[in-house]
């Protein structure tokens, strides 16, 4: 990707002057894709409250979440947003903070990274200050910028790598002013575990880990879900397997 690099707020921001208006890209770039095991995905073009409810209308993974999962959603907080006729999220008056709700897996182990990706018309976000669980972001992507009738048309990604893997994340979206427009909202997340195998986080790959799965597998607890799909099925059993006996 060809890329430019401008500064906002102190904070390192890439130009992705190669990427063309419209859809979001998709995390391929990062390593992995929607749909891998450890994965999920929420995208919204469509909202249509301000105070939450708002179900991914693009697409969404794992599909259903999986029970226990708090369902993804998207508020504003302040009570000066509004929903506009073409079901953006739009500050009329004065600065809006709108949150993301992010379910997860909970493994509490490895890394997790998270893409998100926002879309906005007329005045733009500070930049400086999107976070997620208060943490700022480790890189920040124009993804594409056109001026049209309404004013400037921006897509931003902002990229996060968080310690462990929590059952949920907050992404907090600022406004600085009036008048803007918040046109989509997508968030890629993937936990690259540790060692899935070593699956009590002993730091060793033996019986008592296989104990531990069957113990998870049997219950249908969603650490179980090796593969990611949503589900706790035979599938999962010979996915585990497999690492177990390649070890780590």
């Amino acid at each position: 990707m060809n890329a430019g690099r401008m500064m906002v707020g102190g904070l390192g921001v890439l130009c992705a002057a190669s990427i063309a208006s419209g859809d979001f890209i998709t995390p391929d770039g990062y390593g992995w894709a929607r749909g891998d095991a450890a994965t999920t995905y929420f995208e919204w073009d469509w909202f249509t409250s301000t105070s939450g409810g708002n179900v991914p209308d693009v697409g969404q993974f794992p599909n259903p979440v999986p029970g226990g999962w708090l369902e993804p959603d998207v508020f504003e907080t302040t009570g000066d947003g509004l929903i506009t006729g073409s079901g953006n999220i739009y500050s009329p008056f004065g600065p809006i903070y709108v949150e993301v709700t992010i379910p997860n897996y909970d493994t509490g182990t490895g890394t997790t990274t998270l893409l998100l990706q926002v879309k906005t018309i007329g005045n733009e976000l500070v930049y400086s200050d999107v976070v997620m669980d208060n943490q700022a972001p480790i890189e920040i992507v124009e993804v594409s910028r056109q001026t049209g009738d309404s004013g400037e048309e921006v897509e931003m990604l902002f990229v996060f790598e968080m310690a462990g893997n929590a059952s949920v994340y907050v992404a907090g979206i600022p406004t600085a002013e009036a008048h803007v427009s918040i046109e989509g909202i997508a968030v890629d997340t993937f936990n690259q575990a540790s060692c899935v195998a070593d699956f009590n986080n002993d730091g060793f790959v033996n019986t008592q880990d296989f104990i531990a799965y069957l113990g998870a597998w049997s219950a249908g607890d969603s650490s179980a879900d090796i593969n990611g799909d949503g589900l706790v099925n035979t599938q999962d059993f010979i996915a585990f397997l497999g690492l177990w006996v390649a070890g780590c």
